[in-house]
């Protein structure tokens, strides 16, 4: 963990003493002021991004190893950088499942099981494709043990294979269909246990010996089931399932009988793994990890990831914890070390989805809603709560699935909150938590894409094609407009020569321009009319590469981002502002500001690093690495950058408008 995450840690676990002592080696440094919003586990020792699906994850008494992609990563628990092995061969494969075997990692794609040396990366084993039955289908699930491998299939075949040789060695039709999780026993004579079906009704939990995959014990599962591994409780070997609803049970693998079951309030993704001598289960799921004991289902623990979706992978050796984040390409792993007694987090407190800067008679306050939809107020220069917004438990918005987004307006002379999850705004005096909500526009309602406010207006577009401007102070719709469907990628406002303006960038990379009184299109101003790109074709991910993704007007520049590169351009000529900023990656998100009278914009790319730049020149005035992505630069003033991550508020400085 570097100094910066390190400091993080501290302050979100509490411990503002220590990250200030951090902080007085170098005043000068630019680290977190504060921070807001569901803190970090204080087991939480280290975070990482492997910017690759993780395929397995490992731990041993000096090192945390993941397997991603095509690499291995090599983690020092002590921290520092980590050690990168690629692992021999092509791999634009998927790897259902992966584990380390001493000192290889073996894999499987949907079609081959492969075994790798960890430490040159090079391929010791491929086995053939023709060795899997078509009946069986690909290849889904894995478990190592006693110098064999074991595989599950789509179609609901185990499949044994020597790993010295890649020899299949058995093969059986266990499952009606699809065989979820694979898990080997070899305390006393091997066995192995596997979980699949067809659907839900028709999964079941079978045993095998694992000489000959001969079948010693199933059972029909009386509900969907897909997590389940091998403990010794007690001298006893015990198989252990979790079902979806929570539902844990403990199986004499003998008899195929249950034995204990107890109802849990977890909902797990991955196999569990065990602590205290094979006493405690460690299941992962949303966003947490559960610690269970097997001897009464009593929850002894909570730690609390950093995750954006489930835990899918999870590793423990002695007292450490290595957990890894499914369903997504981020790559995202955290190390934990296991307190005694256990942490007890609290995984409902709050989780900021969205904020934004504001004043409450002249203090400057941040206004974050949470996924419960309530809201928070912070002071913004420490981050500790101010107050709720009188009545602002009764500001819902209407479709609870969709997350709000919120923007700052001026209305009447007073600062209010915009809270907006569809073509609906609602407004929140700060002051004095009085609300108004807009009559429901006669407009057909999708997911909201983007907001804006400034001159008075309220502006959105969602993404069935429907853009629309509101007067902030009366909330009357002035116009609405129907474009083409998912074209509007981002939108802003804007004065063009005493005329406000809605400016809206495109899936094509183009730009349109509006008249905000009747949105009747506008002809593109000077070089503008260079862009005028519509629709492009509409791809698996949108908005595309080739999307304006970001739009902001900084008095009469326009700034504009596609993928990696920022462009900044007068408003009346389209002639540059400045040179073009580039970055490493595709930018997600930046906010312009003025500090000392000098144009500045803050900017976040993939690669975590939160980047302050003269607009100007395209100096780089500060740049910060960050251990979480940025979802959202709520405000940038000289004193600070305060950011949105997964969840928390971050305040981040100085700020300063002259490089060092």
């Amino acid at each position: 963990m570097d100094r910066l995450e390190r400091m993080l840690w501290l302050l979100r676990s509490g411990q503002s003493e220590r990250a200030e002592q951090l902080l007085a080696k170098d005043p000068g440094a630019c680290q977190p002021r504060w921070t807001a919003g569901e803190p970090l586990s204080p087991a939480l020792r280290q975070v990482h991004q492997l910017n690759s699906s993780i395929n397995g994850v490992h731990l041993d008494d000096t090192y945390a190893w993941a397997m991603a992609g095509g690499r291995v990563h090599r983690i020092p628990l002590a921290g520092g950088e980590a050690d990168v092995v690629r692992l021999e061969g092509p791999h634009d494969h998927y790897y259902p499942g992966a584990v380390f075997d001493g000192d290889a990692v073996v894999a499987v794609d949907e079609e081959r099981l492969r075994v790798w040396d960890v430490a040159s990366g090079k391929l010791l084993l491929a086995t053939d494709p023709d060795d899997v039955p078509r009946r069986a289908g690909r290849l889904r699930s894995l478990a190592v043990g006693a110098g064999v491998a074991v595989t599950g299939t789509e179609d609901g075949y185990l499949l044994l294979w020597d790993l010295a040789d890649g020899r299949q060695l058995a093969r059986t039709a266990a499952h009606s269909g699809y065989v979820f999780e694979v898990a080997i026993s070899t305390d006393g004579a091997p066995v192995v246990l596997s979980l699949g079906g067809e659907d839900d009704t028709t999964m079941t939990l079978c045993f095998h010996d694992l000489d000959g995959l001969r079948r010693s014990g199933d059972v029909a599962m009386a509900e969907p089931t897909t997590c389940g591994g091998w403990t010794m409780l007690d001298g006893q070997r015990r198989a252990v399932t979790v079902a979806g609803s929570g539902l844990l049970t403990l199986w004499d693998p003998t008899t195929a009988a249950p034995v204990a079951q107890f109802p849990t309030t977890t909902d797990p993704r991955g196999a569990p793994v065990f602590i205290a001598d094979g006493a405690w289960a460690v299941l992962g799921e949303r966003r947490a990890l559960r610690i269970v004991d097997l001897r009464d289902g009593t929850l002894r623990g909570t730690i609390r990831t950093d995750f954006t979706q489930h835990v899918d992978k999870v590793a423990v050796y002695g007292s450490y914890l290595f957990a890894a984040q499914g369903g997504s390409t981020e790559g995202r792993a955290n190390l934990f070390d296991l307190t005694d007694p256990p942490t007890q987090d609290d995984p409902e407190g709050p989780y900021f989805g969205d904020a934004v800067s504001s004043t409450i008679g002249g203090r400057p306050v941040v206004v974050a809603v949470d996924r419960t939809g309530a809201f928070e107020v912070v002071d913004a220069t420490d981050g500790r709560d101010v107050h709720r917004p009188a009545g602002e438990r009764h500001i819902t918005h209407r479709a609870t699935e969709w997350d709000p987004l919120l923007e700052a307006a001026t209305a009447a002379g007073r600062d209010v909150l915009v809270v907006m999850s569809r073509l609906q705004p609602t407004t929140v005096d700060l002051a004095t938590g009085e609300t108004h909500t807009a009559p429901e526009p006669p407009l057909t309602p999708a997911v909201l894409h983007a907001v804006t406010t400034g001159y008075g207006l309220i502006a959105a577009a969602d993404r069935g094609g429907t853009l629309a401007v509101w007067d902030a102070t009366t909330l009357a719709l002035r116009a609405s407009l129907r474009l083409d469907l998912r074209e509007t990628t981002s939108i802003a406002l804007g004065d063009l020569h005493g005329r406000t303006v809605v400016l809206t960038g495109t899936e094509a990379g183009g730009f349109r321009w509006f008249d905000s009184t009747d949105l009747t299109e506008l002809a593109p101003p000077g070089r503008f009319a260079e862009r005028t790109g519509r629709t492009a074709p509409e791809g698996r991910n949108w908005p595309g590469a080739a999307a304006v993704s970001g739009l902001h007007v900084l008095d009469a520049v326009v700034i504009s981002v596609v993928g990696g590169t920022v462009t900044c351009a007068d408003i009346t000529t389209g002639e540059p502002a400045g040179p073009a900023l580039t970055h490493p990656d595709r930018v997600g998100v930046l906010l312009p500001a003025i500090l000392d009278g000098v144009p500045v914009l803050a900017t976040s790319c993939a690669d975590r690093v939160l980047r302050v730049w003269e607009i100007a020149t395209g100096r780089v005035i500060r740049s910060v690495a960050l251990p979480e992505q940025v979802r959202r630069i709520v405000s940038v003033t000289a004193d600070q950058v305060i950011v949105l991550t997964e969840g928390h508020l971050t305040g981040i400085g100085p700020i300063v408008t002259r490089p060092t």
